[in-house]
């Protein structure tokens, strides 16, 4: 039963990294709201700019990652600042409780083969809430997440390609299944960032279940899929190299006309991270889950940032 099934140690790290990012401090005051889908009460926190455009805003839809929360990927990222800049609405979406407790978005896991819960649904309602209380342009709808919230802006892209206009997946994969079954409405433009060393999302893949997530593929399948479906070509890689941090070979495939694009960051060497993730250098928060999964190791690359770039120019 699931109940019964015990934590596997890459799941203890994600709980440990939920726990030590959560005091971030976000310093505008969001707005905490409810939303009724399948029967459940659904939790989600809002950003809302003061300066918002009174028309055509774009809306960036993160989702955290497996037993972390809402809260702490809005501390970690700091993209509500980002989105001020740049005139987008934030909306993190809390994930339901599973049977041991942790806080998931509904991948298809082994582990929740008996969940029920509808995801996908629910950020669709999220997003027409959302574009219908403001002014949001539904042609600027993105999703973005860290680990199973990465998973699910795959799971998004393939099942919800006319309502989102991009994703960027962060330390994501796609499910064996999911690919399988990925046949997105329209192409896809994907930024995805990855580190080789990563030992929770491998980049190789687990095509076996060798971890008991159940089988993922590898980094270089989830791309080759979304190139197949955008008929891109790749283009010379580029490695950016940084003086304390690990190098990050950028990756980029281009379609006829420039779009859609797809743009892989693999961070040689790295680990289980949000590059650029908002912790003081001195912070004990970061050197913890830098030990015990390189989250919070790369400081040189502000993957927000870059983010919001990718979703600027997929308008």
């Amino acid at each position: 039963m699931l109940a019964e099934k015990p934590i596997r140690p890459m799941q203890a790290s994600l709980l440990w990294l939920g726990i030590l990012v959560s005091s971030v401090v976000v310093a505008q005051e969001p707005l905490h709201e409810v939303i009724t889908h399948g029967g459940l009460e659904r939790q989600f926190i809002a950003h809302v700019p003061q300066n918002l455009p009174p028309r055509n805003a774009g809306l960036v839809i993160a989702m955290h990652g497996y037993g972390s929360s809402a809260e702490n990927i809005m501390g970690y990222s700091g993209l509500n600042a980002l989105a001020d800049q740049h005139g987008y609405i934030v909306a993190y979406p809390q994930g339901t409780q599973d049977q041991q407790g942790n806080a998931f978005f509904n991948v298809g896991y082994a582990f929740h083969s008996d969940s029920a819960v509808d995801d996908v649904g629910y950020i669709r309602a999220l997003v027409a809430r959302l574009v219908e209380s403001y002014q949001i342009d539904p042609r600027r709808v993105y999703a973005t997440g860290m680990s199973n919230g990465g998973d699910m802006s795959y799971l998004l892209a393939c099942k919800a390609a006319d309502v989102f206009r991009a994703i960027a997946p962060v330390a994501g994969t796609m499910m064996q299944a999911t690919a399988d079954n990925c046949a997105p409405s329209a192409p896809m433009p994907v930024l995805a960032l990855n580190g080789t060393a990563d030992n929770v999302t491998r980049y190789d893949g687990d095509y076996t279940n060798e971890e008991g997530w159940g089988a993922y593929i590898s980094v270089s399948d989830v791309i080759d899929l979304w190139v197949r479906h955008a008929r891109a070509q790749a283009q010379p890689p580029e490695v950016l190299n940084y003086p304390s941090d690990q190098s990050i070979t950028l990756v980029e495939y281009t379609a006829e006309g420039g779009s859609p694009e797809i743009i892989l960051y693999q961070v040689e060497d790295g680990g289980h991270d949000w590059p650029g993730a908002r912790f003081a250098w001195w912070d004990l928060r970061r050197l913890l889950s830098v030990y015990a999964m390189g989250f919070g190791e790369h400081r040189s690359f502000d993957t927000s940032a870059y983010i919001l770039e990718f979703f600027n120019k997929n308008k």
